[in-house]
């Protein structure tokens, strides 16, 4: 290869990889603190714990989706993500259950859920 085009390709490579620096990246969502989302998550799932006795399926399973949605904003370290993703689980299985109309169990699985929130605080 000529000197030419080494130096060529050394132009093209620094000038990708400027271009894809973190300055030109989107921002991302602005930072919550985890005892607001706590909060947001412990409300929403009493919000669904609420609706249960209306009977109305698919509003408790709207009302799961959100809690579900809002949980996975919740981030700290590995054994915490690790934590609330078998908690998410829960919120998942009872939203399955909403959409099944099988509210009894959607009831439970929701107050697993809560109580597994509750205990995911000391994995801060």
């Amino acid at each position: 290869m000529s000197l030419k085009k080494i130096l060529i390709t050394f132009i093209l490579f620094f000038s990708v990889l400027g271009l894809s620096s973190p300055a030109f990246a989107a921002e991302t969502k602005t930072k919550v603190s985890l005892s607001e989302t706590f909060k947001e998550v412990d409300a929403r799932i009493q919000a669904a714990l609420d609706a249960i006795p209306a009977g109305d399926a698919k509003a408790v399973a709207g009302l799961i989706k959100a809690a579900n949605e809002k949980a996975a904003e919740l981030s700290a370290n590995y054994k915490f993500e690790f934590e609330r993703d078998k908690v998410m689980g829960k919120l998942r299985k009872a939203r399955e259950a909403a959409n099944k109309s099988d509210l009894p169990t959607a009831d439970q699985e929701l107050k697993g859920a809560k109580e597994g929130f509750e205990n995911l605080k000391k994995f801060q």
